[in-house]
């Protein structure tokens, strides 16, 4: 594969979800830099298909799988990547779970997607306010029960801790203070934001060194004074988009520019995207992919135009369950991601795609076409090797594929290279360089 395209790869799968062959032929005519600028800016780019595809699928989305399968064909059809990889950032940043929300609330889900949606590359300012207001999360960290005299410290720990500011930035006083701050912001019983003001705390509070008769909105301007605000989300969108160990040069450079631009999350996200770090060799397939990256990047590469209903629940045997994180801290991720397990039900969601052929199943392949359009047995093993893994493959591995078709397959034998070329892409789905973005 050319550099260009490389690039390109390496692009959709950290600001997306991997590309299918014909995005990567556009995006490779448009060129890099263009297509840079294109993914940060979502709003300018149509995206009504996506929309029709999933009212056509006819999901109900007032039920938590119903939701979950929307998702998923967004994420895999979207024209908008990178607005729809934010979500999923915020997702697991700024966590709601239906296991604490409650099965009977996923249209409060759905909502607080839509808002993730909507300030994906927003001000991170308007997203603090507007999260602290969303009642899934109102929900999720029981500030619903936020009341003067019996303040409810939950959203404000982890307000402090986990969204904004990192342990060791604040005291326990602050958090207290906080939490009274946000009494009386509330759901009513129609599931709207209302702020209950015989409920509201009033008087003076202490927070961060300074007195006021503090609210929730103050909170969140007082917190964005504090040093640490711009370089703890700096860090944290780094580690998702290129490597778990930023360099101290390189974060405090980002955060200065998210500050002084007012706290533009698309200044951050394309400054760190702009990275010589993110460009880089050493980032070049160094993370292990999520679940979800894996699945909806396998798919794209090979086409799909659906997602297999059994997707969510494959999902929740590799380890993440989409709308149900375990914790407030959301995944882990990195090499949590992968046990004997996880790492055995990736293999067999690869399976599935290979295997898939009748009537009645999705097909993902078609190997008599690829057959025919590579005579040559070796050429297979080429063909998936450039299609999922851009072409790099240690040659050792590369032989042993070649080994594999070398058995007995042909072009002119069908039912045996039916089953090598499906072969083949199974081996390469679970391998473990596929299992890197």
């Amino acid at each position: 594969m050319d550099p260009t395209r490389r690039a390109l790869a390496h692009l959709f799968r950290r600001a997306g979800f991997g590309a299918s062959p014909a995005e990567l032929e556009a995006a490779a005519r448009a060129g890099y830099d263009a297509t840079l600028e294109r993914l940060l800016a979502p709003e300018q780019v149509n995206d009504d298909e996506v929309e029709a595809r999933i009212t056509a699928a006819g999901l109900d989305q007032s039920r938590i799988e119903g939701l979950r399968q929307a998702w998923l064909l967004r994420m895999l059809h979207t024209r908008r990547p990178l607005q729809e990889k934010m979500v999923l950032f915020w997702h697991g940043h700024l966590t709601s779970a239906v296991a604490k929300v409650g099965g009977q609330r996923v249209g409060l889900l759905a909502r607080q997607l839509a808002l993730f949606r909507e300030h994906a590359l927003g001000n991170w300012r308007a997203l603090l306010r507007a999260i602290s207001r969303d009642p899934a999360m109102l929900f999720y960290l029981d500030n619903r029960l936020n009341r003067r005299g019996a303040p409810n410290e939950n959203y404000a720990r982890e307000l402090l801790e986990l969204f904004t500011l990192g342990i060791g930035q604040y005291t326990e006083q602050d958090v207290k203070e906080v939490a009274r701050a946000f009494t009386g912001w509330t759901v009513s019983r129609e599931g709207e934001f209302v702020f209950a003001e015989r409920q509201h705390d009033d008087g003076p509070k202490t927070i961060f060194g300074r007195t006021g008769r503090w609210n929730g909105d103050d909170v969140i301007d007082l917190i964005l004074e504090q040093p640490a605000a711009a370089p703890f989300l700096a860090r944290k969108l780094y580690r998702f988009f290129v490597a778990d160990d930023p360099p101290a040069a390189t974060i405090e450079r980002l955060a200065a520019a998210f500050r002084a631009s007012d706290w533009d999350l698309r200044v951050l996200v394309g400054g760190i995207l702009h990275t010589p770090e993110f460009q880089s060799e050493q980032a070049y397939r160094a993370r292990i992919k999520s679940p979800v990256e894996f699945v909806i990047g396998a798919l794209k590469a090979l086409g799909a135009e659906t997602v297999p209903p059994d997707t969510t629940a494959a999902l929740r045997r590799m380890g993440q369950d989409l709308l149900n994180p375990p914790s407030v801290k959301g995944w882990d991720g990195g090499p949590s991601w992968i046990n004997a397990a996880t790492l055995l039900e990736r293999g067999n969601f690869a399976l599935r795609l290979a295997a898939s052929r009748g009537e009645q199943a999705p097909v993902f392949v078609d190997p008599a076409a690829i057959a025919a359009q590579h005579p040559a047995p070796e050429a297979w093993v080429d063909y998936w090797v450039e299609r999922l893994l851009d072409g790099d493959l240690p040659a050792s591995a590369r032989e042993a594929l070649r080994a594999y078709v070398r058995d007995g397959a042909t072009a002119n034998n069908g039912a045996l290279a039916d089953l090598k070329v499906r072969g083949l892409l199974h081996l390469v789905l679970a391998s473990p360089y596929y299992q890197l973005s």
